[in-house]
């Protein structure tokens, strides 16, 4: 009676753009079905129009062992005029690639905004959408009949802001941040008032609508298809099925042997996969605009029982874990052949992170670093190049930090220090005076990093040279959280991070080690310089997902845990039941976002 939807159903009608303005290009109605109804809101399972929140399943995929996000979808599947984008069955001369231009400025602390008046610039023409802006409305209300046939893009445009066909009168988009939950359980109901973001994201920047003449299109910056080339790994069917991350359709399937993990190019070029038994690293081309684009490019030979991958931000290296022999191999990212392995220190590795090289960051050592996970607990740090005599990094393992992590699960870069940070998630949360482990059979999550280190590089000399080690690095685990501390659910097995606020539209960072040209947009790099001075972190994360596939309570669930409080708790997930609530997911295993390593 007080319009509050219960969480089964659509949260459009909250949307302030519905409640309180008309006269958008295309209209935005509340939705009377689950083909324009929309999602549940912040923290719940996108459903399909069956409203099953499995959205792929059997025999779509066997089995899903790890995913990776690529280039944006439209600049392949698009609604642009035939012989562009759509090639049968409708099309529109106002997306064509030459009026879509893309122009992000930082407009706050976290995020990035278009550019002024009028919302557009002159920047990066065709690009495609970038991974900073989230489209309005999002999840696009399903059109029939569909935009185009071929490509079939049912969802509509983003909105635009040339509304009426008068690009003077340009609404502002009132969804800001805000409580995106509200208080149903009180009396009377409080609604959701905006987003879970603190920084805008959104804006009115899709292409114009019903025009017949080029010269009645203004320019936009965001167009159909939204979302990305997905990669998953199906390890039982031996392939890697290529999805459309927004329709959730496959797009390609590519056979590899025994594939067993991935790694993404930070330029978005090519995709490492790890075959175990096959002892080998495949490379997949996955620019849509190459010649040879989802096709195995390159198979390279690597030590025993390769699992674990690491492509640096940087576009300098490949890292991958040798489990099955106790080394980890190193290819270049400019020739993609093995450059050098290392073995010292390492016991059965299977997991690696890496990190920028630090030139005008952190410490400014002028190398990269690697955590690499091992079996038995131990992480061993490597640091890169260049070596020897007059060099400035040992480009091996320089040594193991005094402490362990039982039964390790997983590691990955925290996307918020960069102070070479990384959370592993393992058994038996450490103690924080000691940091002896604890029992065994209690989920932790803790993260390490370079509490303090010499600043600027220091060079080798003869005998230096030949004996890596720390020289004046300290490392220290700055916070272990387990079940009793944080409200964990059970022992997490992978983790990720929300990206809801992030400088990815911006170009790469590019050093003289680095392979390639730099990305102009959405590149995988952990840091970028969108202020005069020093890099900062790419993606400004809020959330940690945990992923459980045992929860105390004989379920599968996704624990949120809120990074910037002390402690890290537990976030509440459905404010519609009472206490602190997780996502509920049956056996879930993986968890992704976007700059995943």
């Amino acid at each position: 009676t007080d319009g509050v939807p219960l969480p089964e159903h659509s949260n459009l009608p909250h949307n302030p753009n519905v409640r309180f303005q008309t006269g958008f290009r295309p209209p935005i109605n509340i939705g009377t079905c689950t083909i324009d109804g929309g999602s549940a809101g912040v923290f719940s399972l996108t459903r399909d129009s069956s409203l099953n929140d499995q959205v792929v399943r059997p025999p779509i995929v066997a089995s899903v062992n790890d995913m990776m996000m690529g280039w944006a979808l439209d600049g392949t599947f698009n609604n642009a005029q035939f012989p562009f984008g759509c090639q049968a069955g409708g099309g529109d001369i106002c997306t064509l690639d030459g009026l879509k231009v893309v122009a992000p400025i930082p407009t706050g602390p976290n995020t990035l905004g278009p550019q002024v008046a009028g919302q557009f610039g002159n920047l990066n023409a065709g690009a495609p959408n970038i991974i900073s802006w989230s489209p309005h409305p999002n999840p696009p209300p399903l059109s029939f009949p569909p935009l185009c046939v071929s490509p079939f893009l049912l969802g509509d445009e983003p909105t635009t802001v040339d509304h009426l066909l008068n690009p003077l009168i340009l609404k502002t988009n009132l969804l800001a941040p805000g409580d995106p939950f509200g208080n149903p359980l009180a009396n009377p109901r409080v609604p959701p008032s905006g987003l879970l973001t603190s920084e805008q994201n959104a804006f009115f920047l899709g292409p114009s609508q019903g025009q017949v003449n080029l010269d009645n299109c203004n320019t936009y910056q965001i167009r159909q298809q939204i979302g990305h080339f997905l990669y998953v790994l199906d390890r039982q069917r031996a392939e890697i099925t290529v999805m459309n991350s927004n329709r959730m359709t496959v797009i390609d399937r590519i056979p590899i042997p025994d594939p067993i993990e991935m790694a993404m190019g930070t330029n978005l070029d090519f995709l490492a996969i790890s075959s175990q038994s096959a002892n080998s690293v495949s490379f997949i081309d996955v620019d849509p605009t190459s010649s040879t684009f989802h096709q195995v490019i390159k198979t390279v030979l690597v030590g025993k029982a390769p699992r674990g991958l690491s492509w640096q931000p940087g576009n300098e290296d490949i890292l991958v874990c040798n489990e099955g022999e106790s080394t980890m191999s190193i290819i270049s990212a400019f020739s993609l052949e093995v450059r050098r392995v290392v073995s010292n220190q390492l016991n059965l590795p299977f997991d690696v992170v890496s990190f920028d090289r630090q030139f005008q960051h952190s410490f400014q050592r002028g190398v990269y670093f690697a955590y690499i996970l091992n079996r038995n607990g131990k992480v061993a740090m490597f640091e890169s190049g260049p070596n020897g005599v007059n060099g400035w990094g040992y480009d091996d393992i320089i040594g193991i930090p005094p402490f362990t992590f039982q039964q390790p699960k997983a590691i990955q870069a925290d996307p918020i220090d960069l102070d070479v940070a990384a959370w592993i998630v393992h058994e038996g949360p450490l103690d924080p005076f000691s940091f002896e482990p604890g029992p065994l059979g209690e989920g932790a999550m803790s993260k390490l990093r370079i509490e303090s280190a010499v600043t600027g590089a220091i060079l080798l000399n003869v005998q230096s040279s030949l004996n890596p080690g720390f020289r004046d690095i300290e490392l220290g685990v700055q916070v272990s959280i387990g079940e009793s501390e944080s409200g964990l659910s059970g022992i997490p097995v992978d983790v990720a991070f929300d990206n809801q606020r992030n400088f990815g539209g911006l170009t790469n960072i590019f050093t003289t080690f680095s392979a390639g040209a730099p990305n102009p947009q959405n590149g995988k790099c952990l840091i970028r310089i969108p202020f005069p001075g020093p890099p900062v972190n790419t993606s400004e994360s809020q959330f940690m997902c945990c992923a459980i596939p045992n929860a105390n309570g004989g379920f599968g669930v996704v624990d949120v845990m809120e990074l910037g409080a002390a402690g890290i708790p537990r976030r509440d997930t459905n404010a519609f039941e009472a206490g602190i609530q997780s996502v509920q997911i049956p056996s879930v295993t993986v968890v992704m976002d976007y700059w995943r390593q």
